[in-house]
């Protein structure tokens, strides 16, 4: 993870100016950046470049600032699926027009810089965390939308229309950002600066190769052969994969499961020759069980013993040490308010930013696009369209009845329009439900956006254009996976995959330790436009439920919570002293139920609608005057 700044101006800054944006950027970054970072700054009256990153880099060979000459190469993650030129030959490439971001794995974002002109390049699917805004006459760059708010405009503002997104979606969707005037780079977005000869900066933003490039080409090749088509998604799993170890020495970590992506990605470094570090979650027995049974395998057979170790994800003796509210401040904190609210359930992390770079890692995330993981169930009567499928699929962070109409129906429209696009492109059928979740959960969602070391394969650009080139029917039968993992490794074809519903988990509800407590007193305090988002009365039901022993839908505490921890710091000015009013509420012991008299009594439930109460009124009138 590093973090970059980069801003220009239409022309000379005042030193004012300078100074004053300068020291909120560094009074916001104190609390987030090691001292022992590394610091670059270039710059001058009208332009300004900053760089901090661990000063241990770890085991990559690809540094983040490299220099030679009057050109900089900043790199933004590792360019995992490219020939490895170095750092300021792919910045050459790019200042003279390159699509350098063409075969790399996302995310990746490379900013070149050579004198009086620079270029700035996103990545084909725009998930580097690269975010822009303008402030009068300047325009900055940076990867933290916090720091970049705090550095163009000192206070930041909620962005409402991001925070739609993440209640209904669990993340920011297309190009939203939490914070009001921040926006993240685009697919495919390079900004290009010339240096006026009399000062201030020329910009110029152009789409380059990008999502629909991919999506497009995978798209044409729908109608060859089945094994031309095994044959392309396998050489660009093994291709990226191939890459990431000669970038990184050593060998890298994996995170085994029972499922079949991360079974894949191992059975493409076993095939390599590669020994990875193997690394289960445990709170799911049943996935451990299979990982350990696939390793068992392979020392049987071949005489392959990988390194292999079972964890426990979170573990209610991990989690619960920290109450919930100061794990839901660390999270925002250290990740900008980004990460899913599922995270809430995970052990608490720190505010601040990791001393070293963290070593290389391999996630199986997007492996569902092979495999039409959001799909509706074959043969469901009525069948939904595609459009429907994919939005009840991505509008499923919290149920609709806990989200108040206004912001259900805003983030319908969005998501209609992406849908519409994909429809532009030409895709039909369930193909319409990948690209949703290519452009929206893998873009936004996904965790190895906000890491750097941590490589998702299955972004290789030829592995996802393949995806495309698969059918429905295929898709649903595996055949990707299945075809892939018996050809690279045939022992592992026979054990059958674990499903997500295969046996219960032992990981932390959010309502555990003082959860019910916590929640509690945010309904009481957290109030303004990002918890008017959410329907109050549908929390404290869930709320009422786990404090009464029972399973409430976490989603809707889970998402309450984070909307309501964002308040606190995003509008401060909304938040209310304590009551205890809730709490008092959700653990008092149910009233006992009193019998009701008379014929009518048993429709007194009638009463709780306006037309319901007035029709009651209407009824005891006529039977009293019999």
């Amino acid at each position: 993870m590093q973090v970059m700044l980069a801003w220009t101006a239409d022309g000379p800054d005042p030193d004012d100016g300078r100074t004053a944006r300068g020291t909120r950027f560094d009074r916001a970054a104190a609390e987030l950046v090691p001292e022992s970072w590394h610091r670059h700054s270039f710059g001058g009256a009208d332009w300004g470049l900053l760089v901090l990153h661990p000063a241990d880099q770890g085991a990559y060979r690809w540094p983040t600032v490299a220099a030679d000459g009057p050109v900089t190469a900043v790199s933004l993650g590792i360019p995992v699926g490219v020939d490895d030129p170095g750092p300021v030959a792919l910045a050459r490439r790019l200042l003279a027009g390159a699509d350098v971001h063409r075969e790399v794995v996302p995310p990746f974002g490379l900013l070149a810089l050579d004198q009086d002109r620079f270029a700035l390049q996103q990545d084909w699917l725009g998930m580097a965390r690269v975010f822009t805004g303008t402030a009068g006459a300047v325009t900055a760059w940076c990867t933290r939308p916090g720091l970049l708010a705090a550095f163009l405009h000192g206070t930041p503002r909620p962005d409402l229309a991001g925070w739609t997104s993440y209640l209904l979606c669990g993340h920011f969707g297309g190009d939203l950002s939490p914070l009001a005037g921040i926006r993240l780079l685009r697919p495919g977005e390079r900004v290009t600066g010339r240096r006026r000869p009399t000062g201030g900066w020329q910009l110029t933003t152009e789409l380059r190769y990008a999502t629909d490039d991919v999506v497009r080409a995978g798209h044409a090749e729908r109608d060859r052969p089945v094994a031309e088509r095994l044959d392309r998604a396998a050489d660009a799993l093994t291709r990226a994969v191939t890459s990431l170890h000669r970038l990184h020495d050593g060998e890298v970590t994996l995170g085994l499961s029972g499922g079949k992506d991360s079974r894949l990605i191992a059975a493409s470094l076993v095939a390599a020759g590669r020994t990875p570090n193997l690394v289960t979650n445990d709170d799911t027995p049943a996935e451990a069980e299979v990982a350990r049974d696939l390793v068992r395998l392979l020392r049987e057979r071949r005489g392959l013993a990988l390194p292999h170790r079972s964890v426990p994800a979170a573990a209610p003796a991990d989690v619960l040490g920290v109450g919930l509210r100061e794990r839901a401040q660390r999270l925002a904190e250290r990740h900008d308010h980004q990460f899913p609210s599922t995270y809430l359930s995970r052990p608490a992390v720190s505010t601040r930013l990791p001393e070293a770079t963290r070593p290389a890692s391999l996630t199986g995330a997007a492996g569902e696009l092979a495999v039409g993981y959001w799909y509706p169930p074959a043969g469901a009567d009525p069948a939904p369209t595609p459009e429907q499928g994919g939005l009840t699929r991505l509008l499923a962070a919290l149920p609709h009845a806990a989200a108040t109409p206004e912001a259900l129906a805003a983030e319908r429209h969005r998501v209609i329009g992406v849908l519409a696009h994909a429809r532009d492109l030409g895709l039909r059928d369930e193909h319409l439900i990948d690209h949703l979740y290519l452009v929206e959960r893998m873009r936004r969602w996904c965790t190895s956006a906000y890491t750097s070391g941590m490589v998702t394969p299955f972004l290789a650009p030829g592995f996802v254009a393949a995806t495309f080139a698969f059918g429905v029917a295929e898709k649903r039968a595996r055949l990707l996976h299945t075809a892939l993992i018996a050809r690279l490794v045939p022992e592992w074809a026979e054990v059958p995959f674990v499903s997500a519903a295969t046996g219960p988990s032992r990981a932390t509800r959010v309502w555990e330790g003082d959860g019910v407590a916590t929640v509690a007193d945010l309904l009481d305090t957290a109030h303004g436009p990002l918890t008017d988002l959410i329907r109050r009365p549908v929390v404290e039901r869930a709320l009422r439920a786990a404090a009464r022993g029972k399973e409430p839908d976490p989603r809707v505490l889970q998402q309450f919570t984070a909307l309501a921890i964002a308040s606190e710091r995003l509008a401060p000015g909304a938040t209310r002293p304590p009551t205890g009013a809730t709490y008092a509420r959700v653990t008092a012991p149910p009233r006992p139920r009193t019998p009701q008299r008379g014929r009518l009594a048993g429709l007194r439930w009638i009463r709780r609608s306006r037309l319901g109460d007035r029709l009651w009124v209407m009824a005891r009138r006529r039977v009293r005057g019999r």
